[in-house]
Formats: C-alpha cells, sequence, structure tokens
C-alpha cells in the first residue's frame, strides 16, 4: 500500500556530512491525505558537534532540551526503517535541497543503505516546494500567497502558513508545527486532482525521463539540434517568476545520471574566461525525479516567461551560433568534469567519493548491526572504512574510549584545524562558532527572548567543552 510520510528535521548547522539531525517530526498519511500516525523523535547533541549558533538562534533548541534525546545511531535506525518502509513516498518542504541529503549521511556514518528510500521496496521521494512554484504559477487563486515587506511574493512555508492561517501545535521551525503546515497545504493542493498528480508524477523516475526523452530537439547550433524547455525552481526567485528558459546541453560523461541544462536568461554567461577562452557557464545538473522541474517549451509555458527573459535566450542562442567553436569547446569541457578527488577526505563526509558498500562491507555491516555496541567485533572487520565508521559509532553513541585517529578529530574541531568535507568545505569549529556568537550578541536587541535563551545556552555549552 503507498503511503506518504511528510517529514521536516531540525539539525545542529546547514552541512549535511558534518552537522547532525536534532528533532525529527513525520506524519504518514494515505494518499487521500488521511493521517495514519505521527513520529516525533529528539536527538542527543554529539559529542564531536559544535553546534552553530545561527542554527540554534532559528530553531530555538537548546543544548539542555537535547539531553533528554536518543543517542544518534538509535535514531538513525528507527529513520531508516520508517523511510525504507515498503511503499513509503517521502515528501518535505525543500527536501530534496536540503533534509534529504542529511539523511543520506546520517544513515551512511551510522553504516545503513543510504539511498534504498529513494527507490527500492516501493519508495520514493517528492519536494512540494517544488509542487509549489509550480501552483504559484498555474494555480494561483488556489492559495494566499504571502509577500514580503518589499512587496516581493515568497514561497517560505512559514509565512504560506500564516497567510492561511493554517493550524499547527507549535511556532515556525518547530519540526512537527511546519510538517502540519506541509500537510494543510498538500490538502489544499490535492483538490486540484489534475495538476497535483501531474507535479507529483515529476518525482517518478521513469515519467520524469519520458517526459524529457519526449521533448524535441529544436534549436541548431551549427549541425546539431539542443532541446529547449522552461524549468521551474523556487531558486530562481519570484523576478524570474519561478521559471527560467534553458537548453540541454548534453549528458554527463563521468556520471550516467545526470543532465546538463544551461540557463539562457543570464547574460553573465556570455562573459568568456580570459584564461580558459571558454564562457562563463555554470550548468545546472539534473538527475532524474529531483526538485529542477522541466516543462516542454511549448507557447503555453513559453508565454509566462517574462519578456526580459525570452529576449536574453534569443540573444544567447544567437552568440553561441556566431561563435560555434566556442560554444562547443565550453560544452564538451562541461560534459566531461568530474568532481575532484578528495586526499584528505574526513571519513563521515566519503559517501559520494567513496562510492556504494561492497558486498564484503555489507556482510560486515550486518554482523555489526546484529552484535549490537561491542567492541570485541571491530578486530573481526576487514574493510577499513566500515571498521572506522563502526569505531566512531561506538564512541559516539555507546562510550567506547576516542582511539587515537578520533582524538585527533576531536582536537582540530578545538583548535581550528582543517577536517576537510566532500564540496571543497570544512567542519564547523569551536573558533568559528565564538566568532558566529559574538556576531548575534552585537545584534542581540534583534532577537527575541526564546532566541536569546537559546544564544546563552549554546554560549555556555560551547565554553564547556572547549
Amino acid at each position: 500500500m503507498k503511503t506518504y510520510l511528510f517529514y521536516d528535521l531540525e539539525t545542529s548547522g546547514l552541512n549535511p556530512a558534518f552537522d547532525q539531525v536534532l528533532t525529527f517530526a513525520g506524519i504518514r498519511t494515505d494518499t487521500k491525505l488521511c493521517e495514519i500516525d505521527r513520529t516525533c523523535l529528539t536527538i542527543k547533541l554529539r559529542k564531536d558537534i559544535i553546534p552553530s549558533p545561527h542554527a540554534f538562534v532559528t530553531h530555538c533548541l537548546t543544548p539542555k532540551f537535547l539531553e533528554g534525546g536518543i543517542c544518534e545511531y538509535e535514531a538513525a535506525r528507527v529513520l531508516h526503517q520508517l523511510f525504507n518502509t515498503p511503499g513509503t513516498i517521502s515528501l518535505g518542504y525543500n527536501s530534496l535541497g536540503f533534509d534529504d541529503e542529511f539523511l543520506r549521511f546520517l544513515f551512511y556514518r551510522n553504516l545503513l543503505e543510504p539511498y534504498s528510500h529513494q527507490y527500492a521496496n516501493g519508495c520514493s521521494r517528492a519536494d512540494i516546494l517544488a509542487v509549489t512554484a509550480l501552483f504559484k504559477i498555474f494555480r494561483e487563486p488556489v492559495i494566499r500567497w504571502p509577500s514580503l515587506e518589499n512587496g516581493r511574493t515568497t514561497l517560505k512555508l512559514e509565512q504560506i502558513s500564516r497567510e492561511n492561517r493554517f493550524e499547527t501545535s507549535g511556532p515556525a521551525h518547530d519540526a512537527m508545527a511546519d510538517v502540519e503546515a506541509l500537510v494543510a497545504l498538500c490538502r489544499i493542493f490535492s483538490g486540484q486532482e489534475d495538476i497535483w498528480a501531474y507535479a507529483l508524477d515529476f518525482f517518478d523516475k521513469h515519467t520524469d525521463l519520458s517526459r524529457l526523452t519526449a521533448i524535441p530537439g529544436t534549436c541548431q547550433i551549427q549541425d546539431k539540434f539542443f532541446r529547449l524547455a522552461v524549468m521551474v525552481s523556487s531558486s530562481f526567485g519570484p523576478d524570474a517568476g519561478y521559471m527560467a528558459p534553458v537548453l540541454h546541453i548534453g549528458d554527463a560523461i563521468p556520471y550516467k545520471n545526470q543532465q546538463l541544462w544551461l540557463r539562457l536568461d543570464r547574460p553573465g554567461f556570455l562573459e568568456t574566461d580570459p584564461d580558459t577562452k571558454l564562457y562563463t557557464w555554470i550548468p545546472i545538473r539534473k538527475k532524474p525525479a529531483d526538485q529542477w522541474i522541466l516543462l516542454p517549451f511549448l507557447d503555453r509555458f513559453q508565454k509566462r516567461l517574462n519578456p526580459e527573459s525570452r529576449e536574453t535566450a534569443d540573444e544567447m542562442i544567437n552568440k553561441f551560433r556566431t561563435e560555434p567553436k566556442r560554444f562547443f569547446d565550453t560544452v564538451n569541457a562541461h560534459l566531461a568534469y568530474a568532481y575532484p578527488v578528495i586526499p584528505d577526505l574526513d571519513p563521515d563526509a566519503a559517501l559520494y567519493q567513496a562510492g556504494f558498500f561492497s558486498g564484503l562491507e555489507k556482510k560486515e555491516i550486518a554482523g555489526f548491526h546484529r552484535a549490537g555496541p561491542d567492541e570485541k567485533l571491530l578486530k573481526s572487520l576487514h574493510s577499513p572504512r566500515v571498521k572506522t565508521l563502526a569505531s566512531r559509532i561506538l564512541i559516539r553513541n555507546f562510550n567506547m574510549a576516542a582511539n587515537p585517529e578520533f582524538q585527533q578529530h576531536m582536537g582540530s574541531l578545538k583548535t581550528g584545524e582543517k577536517i576537510a568535507g566532500y564540496r571543497n568545505d570544512e567542519k564547523y569549529t569551536i573558533p568559528e562558532a565564538m566568532d558566529h556568537i559574538e556576531e548575534l550578541e552585537a545584534e542581540m536587541d534583534s532577537l527575541d527572548i526564546r532566541q536569546q535563551n537559546a544564544l546563552a545556552q549554546v554560549k555556555a555549552y560551547i565554553h564547556s567543552i572547549s
């Protein structure tokens, strides 16, 4: 039986590889959006997590409150089972741009299959933020759309909830309150059965691929034809109407599931790099059933683009036709691009670089989970990454004494030494947190009582571990 799992996370920061899920809220419904059950989890702050003051001022959780939670390993196993319940369609708000990646890294560092909830046992995902952008464009009267002080519209869930007076059990950024608002919004959307079903089908891999394949190649540059489409994304913003004309420049060579699309309403993309002599493009890398929604380049969709977008798109295509060599050289450079290997990548961040668990690793992982928190089992593990992740699980969750590798990891958090992440970033450290505390304290008048309390508790916690 298909069910929807609406969910939301609150986290210790913004880095999915290094930061931690702190609270989880989920409401499972049937496909008619009738509630079946609810799940709430609070998770203890790990000893190797330096909390971001900005994150805690946003959700107003406190280290003291989190002390009453369960350990991360236990939470990861509960959530993995929840998301992998056969037939589960997991839905969040900006979940494919944020929450789902947190889940993947949570599962990975706790030696659980990080991708199965996306495809196995009839499970799949969808992102209601992308659906909301579609409704804003094509069914605007269905809800009241909020505006900011500058008059620009916003798709923020808390603003939509307030504008439409959704009943929730708590304030914005409380995980369960956000899920309640999400379900309320989807109940309204689902009343528009045609566009609701059409929108959700973009998150079915087979349907999304078949829709992309059906888009004809109508844009000719020299002797090659390219697909033109209209892309919908909240990230394009209200000035663009959450839409942009795009050109399919090909499929990534190193990654078989990535299509590269060039946004055509950015005049700056016609600039040339003085060293490479290539266009300064930043193509969008789309995977099947992700948060980038593509519509065919039909009149009824084109006419919703603003005039400036259409004019810039024509200028860019004409420029490519006059400089075909530069165009094709730039295309080929992007198609061949592979993410660089990071030699000192931290084990927690190695999900994409290290790849899938091998058959042997899966056997060792299964044995580790069966044995429970048993330090003796570490000696029988042959896979270096399984052994490293398993030891970290025991240190973080079951009070096993830190080994030299983890002691060095903890020491770097205090001194500010680099702990390398997967996207050329670093793990958050105590010196960074202290700087951010000073920044927030300088703006204390702009914080309400709950935010001030959260900041004070985070400051005290960071001082206690430093």
